[in-house]
């Protein structure tokens, strides 16, 4: 039995949430199954040079071109991974990115969620068309799909039409088992992901401006960790305006060990995007003890639940109170937002792929 995966990304010192869904499932799955061999399909030499994860029944492949550009993702898809399956001889195909492959052999496909199709303007619009016309082919062309949330699962069927029980919800977790912070907490909040329009840090510096205009909150920072995916003019333009914008702290990509000192001492974890299909950093935050300000929509509400502060998304005045709320409060959530992050593990997520799959290959 050979399961093929696209595996375009697991990037060695770039992981996102796409790539972090990818490797903690594939840990999982593959010492689960040791009998099936698995093929993990790259588009750079790269990340197949120095695999983020290996075993004996794992094979790594490189699949030309790179795929970096709306167009090459097509060729890459409906051409180069197609014959490369067949050249597998592929049982199954299963790509934890949402974007299917032209091919004969059974396939599953995760869909995180589709910000692409309620908000298109939050991206280039060549990614977000791609994004639109390939994860639309998905719904139809997969044998399964798979989501993050029961929120992007509630989604899918509301956009497509598709049959809820088409469905399996797969949870993320938390990318690393972080240690919990100290109880004295230092002056300064945080955010952390990709820098992008969906991400709302936008509100989040005004809200920060408008926190940091009281005598009192003199000493305290904004620190946010991530890169930009492209240029974003109204970001840029909103931090140009702000009066406290000094201490504003883009501190860009950082190491593991960083990130866990980042959550492990902020007075709180802030994130304020207006649609995610899940919301990983809000679970490594809460395993630090650190309180959690977020967004009160999409599947953010649904993992914060009530172990966080829920912020309606666009208030900028609600968000600075939440910020005055953190501050007072400091050690209130840490026990509701342990809790809350023992509700989801990786071992879990990927034991309703295994059961799937022995259900249905085995």
């Amino acid at each position: 039995m050979k399961v093929v995966v696209n595996a375009r990304w697991l990037l060695p010192g770039k992981l996102e949430g796409t790539g972090v869904f990818t490797l903690r499932m594939l840990e999982e799955i593959t010492r689960a199954l040791p009998d099936v061999d698995f093929t993990l399909l790259y588009d750079r030499p790269s990340a197949a040079k120095q695999p983020l994860i290996q075993g004996k029944n794992i094979k790594h492949r490189v699949v030309y071109p790179p795929a970096r550009h709306p167009l090459l993702w097509q060729i890459w898809n409906r051409w180069s991974v197609p014959r490369a399956l067949w050249k597998e001889q592929a049982d199954l195909y299963w790509s934890p990115d949402g974007l299917p492959a032209r091919t004969s052999a059974p396939q599953w496909i995760t869909i995180h969620d589709l910000n692409f199709i309620h908000h298109p303007e939050w991206l280039p619009k060549r990614v977000a068309k791609h994004y639109k016309r390939e994860v639309t082919k998905a719904t139809t062309e997969a044998d399964l799909l798979f989501t993050v949330s029961q929120w992007s699962k509630e989604d899918i069927v509301h956009t497509f039409g598709v049959e809820a029980s088409y469905i399996l919800v797969t949870p993320n977790a938390t990318s690393e088992k972080f240690r919990l912070g100290p109880a004295r907490r230092q002056p300064y909040f945080c955010a952390v992901g990709a820098m992008t329009p969906r991400k709302n840090l936008k509100t989040l510096l005004r809200a920060f401006d408008l926190f940091a205009s009281s005598d009192s909150n003199e000493g305290y920072v904004l620190k946010i960790a991530g890169e930009p995916h492209f240029k974003d003019a109204e970001l840029d333009r909103t931090y140009q305006e702000m009066r406290y914008k000094d201490r504003v702290k883009f501190i860009g990509r950082i190491s593991t060990k960083e990130l866990e000192e980042l959550y492990q001492n902020a007075t709180a974890f802030c994130m304020p995007s207006a649609m995610e299909g899940f919301g990983i950093p809000v679970l490594e935050a809460m395993q630090c003890g650190t309180t959690v300000i977020s967004s009160d929509n999409s599947a953010l509400s649904e993992v914060v639940g009530d172990a966080g502060i829920l912020v309606p998304t666009y208030k900028v005045n609600a968000w600075a109170e939440a910020m005055e709320q953190a501050k007072a409060q400091t050690g209130k959530w840490s026990k509701k937002g342990m809790a809350q992050v023992s509700k989801y593990d990786w071992s879990k997520s990927a034991q309703i792929f295994i059961d799937q799959f022995k259900k249905d290959f085995q």
